[in-house]
């Protein structure tokens, strides 16, 4: 399985809700939509941080902003 293909949990974190955890989806090196109903809440242009979960060895906190929103997530670009 390609690593764009492979689903990882990322912890969001923003001021409005505090940290969520969600699932990647099409993971690129521009950026990534993260599954979760609640971040849809999110306007566009809102700035999050987000964090891979679960890797053998820590994930840095990455700063993306929020360039899509629908019901079921939202797709992030790195900044």
């Amino acid at each position: 399985m390609s690593e764009q293909r492979k689903s990882f949990r990322i912890k969001i974190t923003h001021e409005s809700f505090g940290e969520c955890l969600g699932q990647t989806r099409n993971l690129s090196h521009t950026g990534v939509y993260v599954k979760h109903p609640a971040l849809a809440a999110l306007p566009k242009g809102a700035v999050v941080y987000g964090q891979v979960q679960d890797l053998p060895a820590g994930a840095p906190r990455v700063r993306m902003e929020v360039v899509q929103v629908d019901v079921e997530g939202i797709g992030l670009r790195y900044l």
